[in-house]
């Protein structure tokens, strides 16, 4: 993996809570999944419940439910997430995603946490092609804030578990251009079987373009 460090200034345009599903516009199943998932917005809270089935997001083809927005240029991306029960597969994932298209094998990056509290950095450079994973030491489930910074190409991703400092994870390059899709996922790894999770103080921020070496 490609380790790139960039600093600028977060210099930034916060997004609000507007529509019925809140900072976002859309939600859909990606990859067809036999059972359809489902994304609830409580506005008073401004907390999202996700319930997802699908096979799987992983090798050359993602099977979750997905609710985003389409955005452009550099972006920031944060979240709190848990699972809701304890699961039927351990490997059932929720998180944030960024993805090209909404086709099943589209270029996407993403942090998720498995249904075993495992962290992961999962993407795809190019349509159709096999995914990259990065799996981190863990120590449980439990409530994690996720939060994923795009500026270009270079992706950082950070984690904080149980309300702890978050902490960078790693990152990574991934050309997606621009527009591309910004959003939360659930998968539950198992296709007959839908999945809940709720995500809450979710926020997305637009970011400038790091400022130019003179």
């Amino acid at each position: 993996m490609r380790m790139i460090f960039f600093a600028f200034l977060l210099t930034a345009a916060a997004l609000g809570q507007t529509g019925k599903l809140g900072i976002f516009t859309n939600a859909a199943d990606v990859g067809n999944p036999t059972t359809k998932g489902s994304t609830a917005y409580d506005s008073a809270t401004g907390q999202y419940k996700i319930t997802g089935a699908g096979m799987n997001m992983w090798t050359n083809a993602d099977q979750f439910q997905y609710v985003y927005r389409e955005m452009s240029g550099n972006m920031s991306i944060a979240a709190t997430v848990q699972f809701l029960g304890e699961g039927a597969m351990p490997h059932r994932k929720a998180g944030i995603v960024i993805r090209k298209t909404l086709d099943t094998d589209s270029p996407m990056i993403d942090i998720v946490m498995h249904g075993t509290g495992m962290p992961g950095i999962q993407w795809r450079n190019t349509k159709g092609d096999i995914t990259n994973a990065m799996d981190f030491p863990f120590d449980g489930p439990g409530k994690f804030r996720l939060k994923m910074v795009r500026t270009g190409a270079n992706v950082v991703v950070y984690m904080a578990k149980d309300g702890a400092e978050l902490k960078e994870l790693g990152h990574t390059q991934v050309a997606l251009g621009s527009p591309v899709l910004v959003g939360l996922g659930v998968c539950s790894h198992k296709p007959d079987t839908p999945e809940p999770a709720v995500f809450s103080d979710v926020s997305i921020e637009e970011l400038p373009s790091p400022a130019k070496k003179e």
